[in-house]
């Protein structure tokens, strides 16, 4: 079938002969032997979830929980949720946006980077039709651009760090990390990752490689070290196993449900990280053919590491060392530590350090993926034009490796296949994580300050708004007569629709129960996070309210100036080349344009007058720039979006 003129236009690569600089970017995904790999997929979501979540919550969980056989079951609940959860993405992320491509009547999906935001976009448009989706953009988007950062970790990394050098003691049940320091080491870190990242994109992608293997091996080593000990190395077992695994199980002194919801939070928490391939997926090779099998097997991998780990864990140390007696206080040492100091008892220092090494490295890693992902995301929602400078974060620009590389070609390396990256979103997602880090500096003991993070983020990023999508995939499931979602799908879960619904199902529990405070003892009491239980729940709930806000102050301030946002998006897509039939992006053009708005008290000849159509573009201090006129009574705010089925 031969292609018409739009066909033309939108298969191949975009003309930037007539672009504008002043309100238009051209955004290219990487050329085909850059992009992103099968095994690059499960390194992504190994470096991720291997974070600190393995090292630093068993002890909470168990805790939590108050039995061995709670905490094991509450960690295969948190497996199986993810899996659901990681289902929930596949399908969404292979079918939205919608584009119509060649020889077809029905629109069909072609990935996009910028995961949840894309989801949203599409599940929930505005019922004005001028206006399809800026209301839930703006909602998702303050809470990620606060919350999705690198601040906790950042902490964790500084603490880490103190225990390594000798400045701390994590085993002291008195002693206090000074809160300097190890806030300094996180502000440290996170301007370090920033600044490689800028540098050379196929360096990140290189160095987050070799971070999941590394991790791989140390948790591998761990699992081997535990079962050498309860075969009878290093002195042996001793009571531990009988009495981890035989005597009262089952027996918990934990009867409250909010210790074990959150408990079930921090699971889910650990096993986050099979969303990052989502946000950058446009960057990836042949996502139709290679996402759904690789992205299961890195989940995978990690749910049967974390398992082993915990029960490791629990070969070497005794529960009665972490689970306290009922209305004790609960330890504040980590089992990774203890475990290390069980094997290697004769130095107990040395190997609280060298245990803190491992997991600073494992955190180091977990910072590095984050930044790479998530300046993406920031990166899509900036060609919203919601952002103040929008068009500078929304622009990637050549990284120093690929002017380098440019150089050294003496100009026969094209433009478009010059090495680029979001070079202000990183910015962008460096401020907001230093910015985290400051508002907490107030609360004396930093690890308060990582618990308090640790828990407003699994409400937010993780619990929140993986109850958002489900409900909004479900919602497209259901009506039928307007998303024919069943056959416009791209991906079609074999578990369908139950996936959705125990994801939902407990992301909706563990929301709830948030609001019910714990008991005493509890190692989410008041006594040991040193803060109200109702605090993050309040502040968690009330995320979508901050961008509400911001949409409404947006309003204001078009209002304000006379001028509304245009915004188009434009995608150029081209045939998989290793897929038959399906297709990816390849490039956008990007433009926002300011235009008058034109109000009722007006002259009625206004629109007419001469000139008036041909108005110069004006620099304007705002979001963007360029000016045109529009007709009476012009929406304040417009977008057009290309890849609209409606």
């Amino acid at each position: 079938m031969p292609l018409n003129a739009n066909e033309e236009a939108l298969l191949g690569h975009p003309s930037t002969e007539e672009l504008d600089y002043e309100h238009q970017r051209l955004d290219y995904s990487p050329e085909e032997r850059n992009k992103i790999g099968k095994w690059t997929i499960v390194a992504l979501i190994l470096n991720r979830s291997i974070g600190s979540g393995i090292f630093l919550t068993p002890h909470r969980v168990l805790q939590g929980a108050g039995c061995v056989g709670g905490a094991l079951f509450l960690w295969t609940a948190g497996a199986l949720i993810s899996i659901c959860g990681l289902y929930v993405w596949l399908e969404c992320g292979l079918s939205i946006p919608q584009r119509r491509v060649r020889g077809e009547t029905e629109p069909r999906g072609v990935p996009r980077s910028g995961g949840e935001k894309n989801f949203l976009e599409f599940m929930f448009p505005d019922s004005d039709l001028r206006l399809p989706h800026i209301r839930t953009t703006c909602c998702f988007a303050v809470m990620f651009v606060l919350m999705y950062n690198l601040s906790t970790n950042a902490i964790a990394f500084g603490l880490q760090v103190m225990t390594a050098s000798g400045h701390y003691d994590g085993l002291s049940p008195d002693g206090i990390p000074s809160r300097g320091p190890v806030l300094g080491i996180a502000i440290a870190v996170l301007t370090l990752i920033v600044l490689l990242h800028t540098f050379s994109r196929r360096g990140g992608i290189l160095i987050n490689n070799a971070f999941a293997v590394l991790k791989v091996g140390a948790l591998v080593v761990m699992v081997c070290l535990a079962i050498a000990y309860a075969a009878g190395r290093f002195g042996g077992p001793g009571d531990v196993v009988r009495n981890n695994f035989i005597e009262d199980v089952w027996k918990s002194n934990r009867a409250g449900v909010s210790s074990w919801s959150r408990s079930l939070t921090l699971c889910m928490y650990s096993f986050s990280g099979y969303e990052q391939p989502f946000y950058v997926l446009a960057e990836v090779k042949s996502p139709r053919r290679y996402f759904p099998k690789y992205t299961v097997l890195g989940l995978l991998i990690t749910v049967v590491l974390y398992m082993m780990a915990n029960i490791s864990y629990l070969l070497v140390v005794d529960k009665a060392d972490i689970i306290p007696p009922l209305g004790g206080k609960p330890s504040s040492a980590d089992i990774a530590t203890l475990f290390f100091n069980k094997l290697f008892g004769d130095d107990q220092k040395k190997a609280s350090h060298a245990m803190a090494a491992i997991i600073a490295v494992s955190i180091f890693g977990n910072l590095w993926v984050m930044t790479f992902t998530a300046a993406r995301v920031k990166q899509e929602i900036a060609k919203e034009g919601i952002l103040p400078f929008s068009l500078h974060i929304a622009t990637s620009y050549k990284t120093p490796y690929g002017l380098f590389k440019l150089w050294l070609s003496r100009g026969r390396l094209r433009e478009e296949d010059v090495e680029q990256a979001p070079t202000a979103a990183f910015a962008l997602h460096w401020f907001t994580s230093v910015l985290l880090v400051v508002l907490v500096s107030p609360i004396r003991d930093p690890r308060r300050s990582y618990s308090a993070l640790v828990a407003l983020y699994s409400y937010t990023v993780i619990s929140l708004i993986g109850c958002w999508v489900s409900i909004g995939l479900l919602r497209i499931k259901l009506r039928k007569s307007r998303w024919h979602w069943q056959e416009r799908r791209r991906y079609r879960p074999w578990l369908s629709p139950l996936h959705v619904i125990v994801f939902g199902a407990a992301t909706a529990f563990v929301l709830v129960t948030a609001f019910v405070p714990p008991e005493p003892g509890s190692p989410f009491h008041r006594l040991a996070t040193g803060q109200a239980w109702y605090i993050v729940p309040v502040v968690g709930i009330t995320a979508p309210l901050w961008g509400m806000l911001w949409y409404w102050g947006l309003l204001a301030y078009q209002w304000k100036i006379g001028r509304h946002l245009v915004v188009t998006r434009e995608a150029y897509w081209m045939p998989d080349p290793d897929c038959p039939g399906e297709f990816v992006q390849q490039a956008e053009i990007i433009d926002h344009t300011w235009q008058i708005t034109l109000r009722s008290e007006m002259a009625d000849d206004f629109e007419r007058l001469p000139g008036m159509a041909e108005m110069v573009d004006e620099r304007h201090d705002g979001w963007t720039n360029g000016n045109t006129a529009q007709g009476r009574n012009a929406p304040r705010m417009r977008r057009r979006l290309s890849d609209s089925f409606e």
